[in-house]
């Protein structure tokens, strides 16, 4: 459910000339990008590659078969009183992306590289630059071994993750990057995983280091590890799904979390009921303070039509005075970033970094065409940051499309999400926009 967010682009306010010059720039990156990229590898057909177990005979296929893929972004971000923050302004324009290559199997090994850039035109001046978007970057980003041997799968290197917590979910131009082995037998609902991390390259930087997404914190650390397993069932028409992980953050936190769902495949609505459960205890330094997180948390999602979908969510984070955050999660690679698997989360912000309470999120989405999605969210935060705070009582207003383009010009999108967040404890709004022409392929 909320692999619907990773598309990115959210906010408030203006869509006008300036808009329409990124969309007119990014068409021109997204098209002539890709293009050149595949202009430099020669490719057989399908059918001349690979075996019936899929690997090609020669390493001279693994090369002229492999592909080439990317994404190609041009982000128009504005934010009025970022954070909160009076007066905290900026109107940018960036663009940007990856390109990446990877081989046909051979003995089910593959490897694959990327690299990735960004540029940023139209900045403020230094002094009210918001650090959302990240500095200008050109690297190498993905740089990975894979071995594939039935339904197991080991990938070593610098890598894309999806783990509760530790994804590259992101709106912004370059991906999340991690340094790391990941295992995994299985797949979708059912599956057995375990990973390390030792490095970590967050959205605005272009470097792998030993760091997490905590910038208060300078002390380096060994990263973390992982361990996971998830399964499903059918009772008579409901599917059940079921998912547990064990994470520890080196001398930041251990993160014990647990979800399952209902789903009544055949019943008016194709109700899908989940809970969740998320505890969070300190590990060794604990950088950042002591954690001592409850979370407990309730779904219910419907299908009104079959293009209209409504879910809402609630999580309930309890207090702990003497602990980070007044009971707050601690997720050292996606503070800031992304609420990760939180029922209840605004989309601005991360449920995790605002405190202890009760938080609510509902979300209309309508399929309006092949072409079309567009939606509407609201968020309440009843969430304390401090022992000396009163709540934040925080709505977030949210609305969005997505516009995915069809027949020549397939794999491009235009998205738009525009939004506000209000409290009583602060005297602006916070408003944002966030405009993105992409092109993935």
């Amino acid at each position: 459910m909320n692999k619907c967010w990773e598309a990115g682009v959210n906010g408030a306010r203006r869509a006008g000339i300036s808009s329409l010059f990124v969309g007119g720039a990014a068409v021109c990156l997204a098209l002539a990008l890709p293009l050149s990229a595949q202009a430099a590898v020669s490719f057989k057909s399908d059918s001349a590659c690979f075996d019936s177990n899929g690997n090609v005979s020669s390493l001279a296929d693994a090369f002229s078969c492999g592909k080439v893929s990317g994404s190609a972004r041009a982000l128009y971000y504005t934010t009025h009183n970022a954070y909160f923050s009076k007066g905290f302004n900026q109107d940018t324009i960036s663009y940007g992306g990856f390109v990446k290559y990877e081989t046909a199997p051979l003995y089910g090994f593959n490897v694959g590289v990327s690299g990735l850039f960004l540029r940023g035109i139209n900045h403020p001046p230094e002094e009210r630059v918001i650090s959302d978007i990240g500095d200008n970057q050109t690297n190498i980003g993905e740089a990975w071994l894979t071995w594939r041997h039935g339904d197991f799968r080991i990938t070593g290197g610098n890598q894309r993750l999806d783990l509760p917590f530790v994804g590259d979910y992101d709106w912004r131009i370059t991906p999340i990057l991690y340094q790391a082995v990941d295992m995994q037998y299985g797949s979708g609902d059912d599956f057995l995983r375990a990973t390390k991390i030792w490095r970590y390259k967050g959205w605005g930087s272009d470097q792998v280091k030993r760091t997490t997404a905590y910038t208060e914190v300078d002390e380096k650390t060994d990263g973390m590890w992982a361990i996971g397993a998830g399964h499903h069932l059918m009772w008579d028409d409901k599917k059940l799904t079921g998912q547990m992980w064990y994470e520890s953050y080196d001398d930041f936190s251990n993160i014990f979390y647990t979800e399952g769902h209902i789903q009544w495949q055949q019943a008016p609505l194709s109700p899908d009921f989940g809970l969740q459960f998320i505890r969070g205890t300190s590990e060794g330094k604990a950088l950042v303070g002591e954690v001592d997180n409850r979370s407990f948390g309730a779904q219910l999602a419907l299908t009104l039509t079959p293009n209209l979908s409504w879910a809402m969510g609630y999580d309930h984070i309890a207090a702990s005075g003497n602990s980070y955050g007044y009971g707050s999660l601690v997720t050292p690679y996606a503070h800031n970033t992304a609420s990760g698997p939180y029922f209840a989360q605004p989309y601005f912000t991360s449920t995790q970094d605002l405190g202890s309470g009760n938080a609510w999120a509902t979300n209309l989405n309508w399929q309006a065409s092949e072409s079309l999605t567009m939606g509407a969210r609201y968020s309440w935060m009843d969430l304390t940051p401090s022992v000396d705070s009163g709540s934040l009582r925080q709505s977030e207003y949210l609305l969005y499309f997505i516009w995915n383009f069809q027949g020549a010009l397939k794999g491009l999108s235009l998205s738009d999400f525009v939004g506000v967040q209000t409290s009583p404890l602060y005297e602006k709004d916070f408003w944002q926009n966030r405009l993105t022409l992409q092109y993935d392929f």
